[in-house]
């Protein structure tokens, strides 16, 4: 079978490859064995390659943080899945042909819902389901603020907030995707700019903003903190810029502002099974009705990983890029 690989640390094309490796053998008694369908390239995926992200792997390293399977043979004492079954795996190394995995890391989906949709229901939907439920207690008609809108993460928040009412500024590198944003349901998109604390306290009649979310780090984080009431937080969850967050002591001492940081694996390890399984349970329940979607831009084979990898570090793309490593 194939898998996608890389030996070194480096620019992420020049070091990922596709390479055959023997057959699995058959699952033990309480585990499964799966054919991973799709799987998406997320950024964590592209910084885990350059050496970028919070945890360094042993290599060669195998990658991927979210896949969906359907199931291709149980263990003899598995009880809760069958042959045919489309599962979410909670653990990491997906982009393969096909895996094992522990019957206890395994979520059952829905088996009519787009797949390349499904693949992405691990990270980006409960990264943003959490952020809005977990930190700040929002209700309807409250105002968040969040850059790098136009992500995977971004759109699944602006769609998750519409449903509650919640009201979104989206802050975005480009002026054209103000349409596509709206038209999804947020109420405001805009560029970064020096004056942005003026034009969203214009835009927003002076709304009491309790909330900002951060993917980029840097000095945007300043701009985000001038544009938020006091006591409010600050919730970063990527580095997308590549700098470190910035923040002046103004802003933590006299406006008392909250920055903490998320990272899903920890919430995973921490929640009980049932909590998990309702939560994706309902997140899937939202991709089957369309409530939550992400563009896909193209699909990739393991065969073209090095393209499928480059493709997902270019800024100007219009959705994500997914792998399917079984065609």
């Amino acid at each position: 079978m194939k898998i996608a690989q890389f030996s070194s640390i480096g620019k992420a094309e020049k070091v990922i490859e596709s390479k055959e490796i023997s057959n699995l053998s058959d699952p033990k008694e309480n585990e499964v064995l799966i054919d991973v369908l799709a799987c998406p390239i997320n950024p964590a995926d592209i910084l885990t390659i350059e050496g970028a992200y919070g945890v360094k792997p042993e290599l060669p390293a195998r990658l991927g943080a979210e896949c969906v399977g359907k199931v291709k043979k149980v263990g003899s004492s598995v009880k809760a899945f069958k042959e045919g079954d489309i599962v979410l795996p909670l653990d990491r190394e997906n982009w393969v042909q096909q895996k094992i995995v522990s019957e206890n890391n395994l979520i059952l989906l829905p088996n009519n819902i787009d797949i390349h949709q499904l693949s992405m229901l691990k990270v980006n939907p409960a990264t943003a389901y959490l952020m809005l439920n977990k930190y700040v207690n929002l209700e309807k008609g409250d105002w968040i603020i969040q850059d790098a809108a136009n992500s995977g993460v971004g759109q699944c928040i602006i769609r998750l907030a519409k449903m509650r009412g919640i009201k979104t500024v989206n802050i975005v590198r480009r002026k054209e995707l103000s349409n596509e944003l709206k038209n999804i349901g947020a109420d405001i998109v805009i560029e970064d700019s020096e004056d942005l604390a003026d034009e969203v306290s214009h835009l927003t009649q002076g709304a009491n903003i309790k909330l900002a979310i951060d993917a980029v780090g840097g000095d945007i984080v300043l701009r985000l903190g001038n544009c938020l009431v006091d006591e409010a937080t600050i919730l970063n969850y990527g580095l997308l810029s590549g700098k470190n967050i910035e923040i002046t002591s103004y802003q933590t001492v006299f406006k008392r502002l909250v920055l903490t940081g998320f990272w899903l694996s920890p919430w995973l390890q921490t929640m009980t099974r049932e909590e998990i399984f309702k939560m994706y349970n309902y997140l899937a329940e939202l991709i089957a009705k369309k409530s939550l979607y992400v563009p896909i831009e193209k699909t990739y084979s393991l065969d073209d990983i090095k393209n499928a990898v480059k493709h997902s570090s270019e800024y100007n793309r219009s959705g994500k890029i997914i792998l399917t490593p079984n065609n």
